[in-house]
């Protein structure tokens, strides 16, 4: 999986609105891409989304 890009549709991860940055050691958080999936980010990178890829 490219950590950089949604993996559903490929819009690049860093364009997407930013969340409150909060001092932690290790982060979780959540960011709704452009298509409507729900990107699970760790320390910025993502590791998770809530629909398939596209196809076609």
């Amino acid at each position: 999986m490219d950590e950089t890009r949604c993996p559903r549709c490929g819009w690049p991860i860093a364009e997407l609105p930013a969340t409150e940055a909060r001092p932690a050691t290790h982060r979780l958080d959540y960011v709704r891409c452009v298509c409507g999936s729900w990107l699970a980010r760790f320390d910025g990178e993502v590791v998770g989304a809530t629909r398939a890829r596209l196809t076609g």
